[in-house]
Parts: C-alpha cells; structure tokens; sequence
C-alpha cells in the first residue's frame, strides 16, 4: 500500500487542485505519482454508450478513446478506498483531492487563518495547512498544524514519502539492491541518492507472507521451500487444475 494524503479545504475555490497539481510536478520527478478526485456526479454521462451498458447489467465497462483507457465501475456508495484498490503495485503516493472524512493525513488549504481555525475541529489529520495569501513565516502555527509554504510543504511530503519506504524494506539484507545491507539502502534513500525501486525482493518477490496485516519477508531459500510445499498441496486437491494455477491465497484463523 502507497503512502495516501488528501488535500481538503473548507469550501470551492481554495485551491485543492492547484496544490495537487504542485505537489505532482514536484514529486512526479523522483517518485510514482497516482491521485484520485472526489466527484460530486457521476462521471459517466447518462444515455452515453458506457452508461447504457452498465444500465443494462454490465459489472464493468471499458471506455477506449484514441488518448486514454477509462475504467468504469458502477457502485452503490463509492468510498476511497474503492478507488485505491485501482492503484497498482509500485506507486509510492496517491493524491487524493476531497475526501475529507478519510483517515488518511491531510492538508488543509483555506483563505485565512482564521477559517483554517474553525475548519480544523471538524477534520481529523490534518498535519499542515495552506493559507492563500499568507505571509512566508507570519503565522507558524494553527491549533497543533503547523502552516507551511508551497515549498515547505513539497519537502514534508517528500519526507514522508521516504519514510514511508523506509517502513517498507524487508531488513533481510539481500543485497541484491547493491547496498550491503537494508541501513544502508535506507541511508541512500534518505539523502536522495536511492529509491525503493532497488530493492529486488519487494520487486520480484513471488511469497507474500503476512501476520497480523504486517508483511513477513523469507530469504530465498525458505520462500521457495513454502511457495513449493503449498503448491504441491494444493495442486493434489480435487477441482484444482495445477497447471492454470496463477495466484494462491491462504488465511488462518488462530
């Protein structure tokens, strides 16, 4: 799961996508960027194509146009978290415009200081705010959210994106990414000069192992003697075609 934060506000025009925009631009550079957008209607449109095919019972519908591929999947109550399931593996931060009863962190953006005052006891998670027209260093501090700069913000974000990473390194010492050990990766990471996409065993790892909701990772030898030892169990059961196996998952309960 990628690092996710929200950029809300406390009504229309206080920037949300300008500041979404800025901090892809910034960030877009050096880490995979995704966002998503909260809609207030439908984005199909009724009596379209795509519309009539989902009216007619359609679980899923693909729009192709000659510059884009829209994936349309009809909900009763759509969530956020509907939506993050769409991302991929391999994202390291989705924007997400709206949204501002998630439980994701966020940034506030408003027009005062003083709005950003009575929006703050409504919205849970705010970590910085964005006032439009503030002056650079002339309020430091809302409640307990600190009220940061364009540029201030794009380096607490990138902050957070690489300790986000760091939390993702497995700390088996591998050294497949080229670094003696899973430190000095995180060390690289941290100064700029390397990315989690160094490290081979997030990337090619076929065995996900997960206690609790926390990731397990195994060397390679003990990933192969499990991966093989489930497949060969499961590969005797009735039903079971081996051969078209793609994807195992087992859960137990204790």
């Amino acid at each position: 799961m990628p690092l996710v934060m929200a950029v809300v506000a406390a009504g229309r025009g206080r920037g949300k996508t300008a500041l979404v925009e800025l901090i892809c631009r910034a960030l877009s550079r050096d880490f995979t960027v995704w966002t998503v957008k909260h809609l207030s209607q439908s984005f199909d449109m009724r009596d379209k194509d795509t519309w009539r095919h989902i009216a007619a019972g359609s679980n899923g519908t693909i729009g192709v146009s000659p510059e884009e591929v829209v994936t349309l999947k009809p909900r009763r109550e759509a969530s956020v978290e509907d939506a993050l399931d769409e991302v991929p593996a391999g994202v390291d931060l989705v924007l997400v415009e709206g949204f501002r009863k998630s439980q994701y962190p966020k940034v506030l953006v408003a027009k005062t200081v003083d709005e950003a005052a009575k929006q703050l006891p409504k919205i849970d998670g705010v970590f910085a705010l964005c006032i439009q027209g503030e002056e650079p260093g002339k309020t430091k501090v809302v409640g307990k959210a600190p009220v940061l700069s364009e540029e201030e913000l794009i380096e607490r974000v990138k902050e957070m994106v690489v300790a986000d990473q760091v939390k993702r390194l497995p700390g088996i010492n591998c050294r497949k990414c080229g670094y003696p050990s899973c430190e000095a990766l995180v060390q690289a990471i941290k100064e700029g000069k390397g990315s989690l996409k160094q490290c081979r065993t997030l990337l090619e790892s076929d065995l996900g192992l997960f206690v609790d909701g926390n990731q397990v990772f195994l060397s390679p030898f003990p990933r192969m003697f499990v991966k093989n030892v489930l497949l060969a169990m499961v590969g005797t059961l009735k039903g079971v075609d081996s051969g078209k196996m793609a994807r195992l998952l087992i859960e137990v309960r204790i």
